[in-house]
């Protein structure tokens, strides 16, 4: 398949902003994040069904929110997508996009959580890049990582940026080793949804990234485990695990661990699901929900450096993904 790379993002250039999942909760938030695109130089365009609600959890009806995204696409004016939010409901989209029409009119299209629907199948079925990044409502530049998080944004969507990608944390390697492949991923139980659909991606030869939050341990060893049984670790090259955030021991009451000596790890658990496997796995990285995040481009050529476990390992760009 070639590599549909879309345009950098120039100062000046409309963007649009649509609703593919959940609605827009917080009007405050919303216009936060659109003033964000504004400091960047953009023209932010909300979609017209951008703000409608459906059934409480959906941002408008299937057919709204399908005719948002198409609109955006054809709408030679707008320059890049961008989402609100994410939720439970982007893909009753995917059996109805126009592949063609994306294709024929390549362009940034950026979010993450529910928005992981999108971002694969966009690159599986057209070759377009797509981007993992930051949400509208998520979007704050006064804290030191929320500025981080726009600064890395800007860097990859309008400089298009290789090299290292720049750490806020340090980056733990849970398995040595040093490859080079194509990322795809994003959040891990989105991911999961897709297998055994005509949207799973193609794992053969990938670096797979992937985040989680609000999830016990045992809940993520049960999606590895999944991942295990659709032999998607035969498949990958590399692992890169962003922040799992608000993560708990087990379902329910949390005192039912505190009589044990050796309560569950999450790296420990990580590390028994893909045993047998020698791909390196790196842990840690700058991307999840709600904390500062790196925004990687789904289809774009990388190479993960991991030395040695417990040292710090880096993952980079090493090839162009914007035109």
């Amino acid at each position: 398949m070639d590599i549909l790379r879309p345009p950098k993002i120039k100062k000046g250039d409309i963007v649009g902003v649509i609703s593919p999942s959940t609605p827009v909760v917080s009007k405050q938030e919303l216009s936060r994040g659109m003033k964000i695109l504004e400091s960047l130089g953009f023209r932010p365009k909300l979609g017209p069904k951008a703000l409608e609600v459906h059934a409480s959890y959906q941002a408008g009806t299937r057919e709204d929110r399908l005719s948002d995204l198409h609109a955006m696409f054809a709408d030679d004016e707008v320059k890049a997508i961008f989402c609100t939010s994410g939720g439970y409901s982007a893909i009753q989209l995917l059996p109805d996009i126009d592949w063609d029409l994306i294709k024929k009119n390549p362009k940034v299209f950026v979010g993450y959580s529910d928005i992981t629907t999108l971002l694969n199948p966009m690159y599986e079925k057209t070759g377009l890049v797509t981007f993992h990044g930051p949400m509208i409502l998520g979007l704050n530049s006064e804290t030191k990582g929320g500025k981080y998080t726009v600064r890395n944004l800007k860097d990859i969507v309008v400089k298009g940026d290789t090299g290292k990608l720049p750490s806020y944390t340090e980056w733990k390697v849970l398995k040595p080793g040093k490859v080079e492949g194509t990322l795809i991923g994003g959040n891990l139980n989105v991911l999961l949804s897709l297998i055994g659909t005509p949207y799973e991606p193609k794992w053969d030869d990938k670096i797979l990234f992937w985040e989680e939050v609000e999830e016990t341990i045992e809940g993520i060893d049960n999606y590895l485990w999944r991942l295990r049984l659709a032999k998607v670790f035969k498949k990958i090259d590399g692992m890169v695990i962003g922040k799992v955030t608000n993560i708990y021991s087990i379902e329910g009451d949390d005192d039912k661990w505190s009589g044990l000596e050796n309560p569950p790890v999450l790296e420990d658990v990580i590390v028994k699901a893909t045993e047998g496997f020698n791909f390196p796995i790196l842990y840690g990285v700058d991307f999840g929900h709600d904390v500062p995040s790196l925004t990687i481009p789904v289809g774009a050529k990388a190479k993960l450096d991991c030395p040695a476990p417990g040292r710090i390992g880096y993952l980079s760009l090493t090839d162009k993904y914007l035109e």
